[in-house]
C-alpha cells in the first residue's frame, strides 16, 4: 500500500512587493508602452499545446544582463531537439489525483485549474549515483493560477503501474498573479513522499526572486515578444532514505531566468547551476541553416559519480565503455579535459562545477545532454 505523508508545520507562505512608488517613477521617465502584466489569461492553458526547443548551453551567451526597456537578442539559438508540451483539464487528469487536486468539496485549498508535464526531483537522484528501487513514470504537475499567485499545488506519478498523488505541505507560489515588473518573490514549499519498507524521500525549497526586467525578446526565425524577465534563485534540501540504510542528503542552488509574455510557457527559459548554463528552452519553430537537420539530443550514456566528488578521487562514467570518448568542460564552456573510458582524474581540477559530455555519438550526428559533476 502507498501513503502520503506531510510535514505538520507548514513553512511561511509568499510575500509579494509590488514596488508602486519605484514604478511610479519609472512610468514618468520611460514610456510603458511595452511594458506588460501578465495575468491568469498569459499562463498556460488546459488543451492547448507549445512547441519548446531545447538549445545545447553556448557559454558565450548573456543572459544575465537585464533592465527596463529591454532589447534581448537570442535570434542565434540553434535547436538541437523539439518536444510539444501539452496541458490537460482536470476532467482528464488521473482518478487518484482529482480526489486531491479536482475536489471542490473538501480539498479547496489543493484545487487546481490544470495538469501537465513535471519533473520529480528523485530522478535527479541517478545524478549521484542512487538507483531507484522502484519504477516511476507519467509525472504530472498540478497548477493554480485563478489566484493571487501561480502555484504548484501537488504533483502526481505512476509507481510501479499505481497512480498517487502527492499533496504539497507547502504549496509551491511560483510567482504573483497578477505580474509587473519589479516585483518581487519570496515563497517556500515542501512535500514528502513514503513508500513503506522501499524509500522516504521529502524535499524543501525556497524561492527568491524578482521580475527584473521587460523589453523585447528576439527568438530564432524572427520572432519577437513583448516580455517581462524574472530572475529566480531557487534553494532545495533533499533526503532520501531506502529503507534499511542512511539518510542520503542533497543540498542544490539554481538560478532560473524566464522571459514572461502571453505565450503560456516560457517563452525562454534558461537554467544555471553553479554561474554555469545548465539548460536553454524557448518557444517556436526549430531553423535550420545547416541543412543537415536538427541533431537530436539524447540521454547521456552514463551518470557520473560520486557526486559531489573530493579532487583526489577519479569521476567513475557508470554505463561508460572503455570505447567511449568523452569531454569535460569547466564553468566558463571552456574545454579543459577530453579522453576515453570510464574515469576521469580530478588531479589539478579546482572545486566547482564541470560539465562532463558523451562525444562519441557526434559521429552519428547525435549529441548527449552534459551532466554536471561537482569537486569540492
Amino acid at each position: 500500500m502507498l501513503y502520503v505523508i506531510a510535514y505538520t508545520q507548514k513553512t511561511p507562505k509568499m510575500k509579494f512587493v509590488h514596488s508602486i512608488l519605484l514604478a511610479s517613477m519609472l512610468t514618468f521617465a520611460v514610456s510603458t508602452s511595452a511594458q506588460i502584466t501578465i495575468t491568469s489569461s498569459d499562463l498556460p492553458q488546459a488543451g492547448e499545446s507549445y512547441t519548446i526547443q531545447t538549445s545545447l548551453p553556448d557559454p558565450s551567451s548573456d543572459f544575465t544582463t537585464t533592465g527596463g526597456g529591454f532589447d534581448w537578442d537570442f535570434s542565434d539559438l540553434v535547436s538541437s531537439s523539439e518536444a510539444d508540451v501539452e496541458f490537460g483539464a482536470m476532467g482528464d487528469a488521473p482518478f487518484t489525483a482529482q480526489l486531491s487536486f479536482n475536489n471542490e468539496w473538501t480539498n479547496t485549498e489543493y484545487l487546481c485549474d490544470l495538469f501537465g508535464p513535471g519533473e520529480f526531483d528523485l530522478a535527479a537522484l541517478e545524478t549521484f549515483g542512487i538507483e531507484l528501487p522502484v519504477a516511476i513514470s507519467n509525472l504530472y504537475n498540478y497548477l493554480q493560477t485563478s489566484n493571487d499567485s501561480y502555484n504548484i499545488a501537488g504533483i502526481s506519478m505512476s509507481i510501479e503501474g499505481l497512480d498517487l498523488p502527492v499533496e504539497y505541505s507547502d504549496i509551491d507560489e511560483i510567482h504573483p498573479l497578477p505580474l509587473n515588473y519589479m516585483d518581487e518573490i519570496i515563497s517556500t514549499s515542501a512535500f514528502t513522499v513514503n513508500i513503506p519498507e522501499v524509500f522516504t524521500y521529502e524535499t524543501s525549497a525556497s524561492r527568491v526572486g524578482s521580475v527584473d526586467g521587460w523589453g523585447t525578446l528576439t527568438l530564432p526565425g524572427g520572432a519577437t515578444h513583448e516580455v517581462l524577465r524574472v530572475n529566480t534563485t531557487i534553494t532545495t534540501h533533499d533526503i532520501f532514505s531506502l529503507t534499511g540504510s542512511d539518510p542520503f542528503e542533497i543540498d542544490r542552488v539554481s538560478t532560473v531566468y524566464s522571459w514572461v509574455g502571453n505565450g503560456g510557457m516560457p517563452y525562454l527559459e534558461v537554467s544555471m547551476v553553479f554561474g554555469a548554463t545548465f539548460s536553454v528552452e524557448y518557444q517556436g519553430e526549430a531553423t535550420d541553416t545547416s541543412g543537415n537537420g536538427i541533431t537530436t539530443v539524447i540521454p547521456n550514456a552514463f551518470v557520473p559519480f560520486p557526486n559531489p566528488i573530493a579532487a583526489s578521487d577519479d569521476i567513475i562514467l557508470s554505463g561508460a565503455s572503455v570505447d567511449t570518448e568523452w569531454e569535460l568542460r569547466d564553468a566558463t564552456g571552456r574545454v579543459i579535459n577530453t579522453g576515453f573510458g570510464n574515469t576521469i582524474s580530478t588531479n589539478g581540477l579546482a572545486s566547482g562545477a564541470y560539465l562532463v559530455s558523451d562525444i562519441t555519438l557526434l559521429n552519428k550526428g547525435l549529441r548527449s545532454r552534459p551532466s554536471t559533476v561537482i569537486i569540492k
